[in-house]
């Protein structure tokens, strides 16, 4: 890390209120996680490192980007996170220049305005983290709560990810104790309703500025003229995930993405809670002055808090929502729905152009790639699809197509993740998405640019 670099982050870390501020966070989860570029240098092939919340100082001293796991230590409250980001598949680096993010943020915020209304329509209470690249809202829903019991009651477990749920691993932080049945089905439903959430952002998006930058489940490009392959996603990916396996990056933390990727001259960021004094567009100015951001957040954050807000009460009304919704009907189809023993004889040679065992990996791990299994097989209902994505689970249990190295740690590791959960999530989300009317090609006039 260049010496200008390594500089920014301790002057950072160094300040008294932001040590502070991240080590009271650390006081929830049962473990913290740094991630950075002095862990690379030093040769971890995974610059990943896990310790005790206690422990949270060697992270900072070692300035490395801070998360915590979604599932707090108690269980004492389900945390809710609505990742919405830029995303560009043709130059993914394009974004690390601070013009670039300027526009970026420009053709966002009426996006994340629209994100703001949907969950204040719901009465719902959120706090704000201003990344990098886009906005991670946070908010939560005490156990035990009618907000809470709703979301069970809508939520599903797979058999198998029961299993996992149900399991103990000693030497795993991640897993020292089971996962109550009724959190995993909350965690379930938080996704189904966030997933919600995204319908009407996307309808919004498309009605109240019809030539903007589109919105999207999870990086997929949806090939129209004005933005054909970059837009903004909804990242639902983590409920396709077991809770224990999610982490989110801390509240003010230091986000060094950009120097990871090789944009030294660029320099680090800081995250920036989006207060009701501030913009967007401030948020993204500050992240980049070590200085400017320690003013923030002392003259924001002097009490050494940051309280995520409880929204049980709209969390509950959201759930309400949620199951009188069309979308709702969407998901009982796909959850009931008894997949084909066979792909129909028109759609074999699409079929096998994913699954041929010579690109199935990565071909069956790209959001693109499987929002279009959804919509090709998705015209008829919901069984061949259904069919499609219990072939997409059977390829991720199966070891012989090298999903994960253990040695480089790349890739995932399906015995610590859930297959069939993973396989079954990307087939609700982008089967629904299509026979809802919200797929690609269904209605967003766009001119090309970035």
């Amino acid at each position: 890390m260049e010496s200008k670099n390594a500089e920014f982050i301790s002057k950072y870390y160094g300040d008294a209120l932001v040590r502070g501020l991240i080590s009271k966070q650390a006081q929830r989860y049962g473990h913290a996680i740094g991630w950075g570029k002095v862990l690379s240098e030093r040769g971890w092939t995974l610059p990943v490192k896990e310790v005790p919340p206690e422990r949270i100082g060697e992270l900072l001293d070692d300035k490395l980007d801070i998360f915590f796991p979604i599932r707090v230590k108690d269980d004492s409250e389900l945390v809710i996170i609505w990742d919405i980001e830029y995303f560009n598949n043709t130059e993914p680096g394009w974004l690390f220049d601070r013009k670039n993010q300027k526009t970026v943020f420009s053709w966002m915020a009426p996006a994340f305005l629209m994100v703001e209304d949907i969950l204040k329509s719901y009465g719902i209470k959120y706090a704000i983290d201003v990344t990098m690249s886009g906005i991670h809202v946070w908010s939560k829903v005490r156990a035990g709560s009618a907000g809470f019991n709703a979301l069970a009651d809508e939520g599903t477990l797979l058999a198998s990810l029961e299993e996992k749920y149900a399991e103990v691993v000693p030497s795993d932080l991640k897993r020292l104790k089971p996962v109550a049945p009724e959190l995993g089905r909350a965690y379930n439903a938080a996704g189904k309703i966030l997933e919600f959430f995204t319908h009407e952002l996307i309808r919004r998006n498309r009605k109240e500025n019809p030539t903007a930058i589109p919105v999207t489940i999870s990086d997929t490009p949806q090939f129209g003229e004005r933005y054909p392959y970059s837009g903004i996603s909804s990242d639902l990916t983590q409920y396709g995930h077991p809770i224990f396996m999610r982490c989110i990056r801390a509240f003010c933390s230091a986000h060094q993405k950009s120097i990871f990727r090789g944009f030294e001259e660029l320099g680090p960021a800081v995250d920036v809670i989006k207060t009701g004094g501030i913009t967007y567009s401030d948020a993204a100015r500050i992240m980049w002055d070590a200085d400017e951001a320690i003013k923030f957040y002392r003259d924001n954050f002097a009490a050494s808090s940051i309280d995520i807000p409880d929204s049980s009460d709209g969390w509950l009304a959201a759930a309400k929502a949620y199951s009188k919704s069309e979308l709702k009907d969407k998901h009982m189809e796909w959850e009931t729905a008894e997949p084909y023993d066979y792909v129909s004889e028109d759609k074999r040679g699409l079929y096998y152009n994913f699954f041929d065992r010579r690109q199935a990996n990565p071909a069956l791990l790209t959001p693109v790639n499987l929002q279009t299994l959804g919509e090709e097989f998705g015209n008829d209902g919901a069984t061949e699809a259904k069919k499609i994505f219990r072939d997409i689970a059977n390829c991720y249990a199966d070891d012989t197509l090298g999903w994960y190295d253990p040695v480089k740690f790349t890739g995932i590791d399906w015995k610590k993740y859930d297959p069939q959960m993973a396989a079954d999530f990307w087939g609700r989300v982008y089967w629904s998405l299509h026979k809802m009317g919200l797929g690609r090609g269904s209605g967003h006039s766009q001119e090309r640019k970035k």
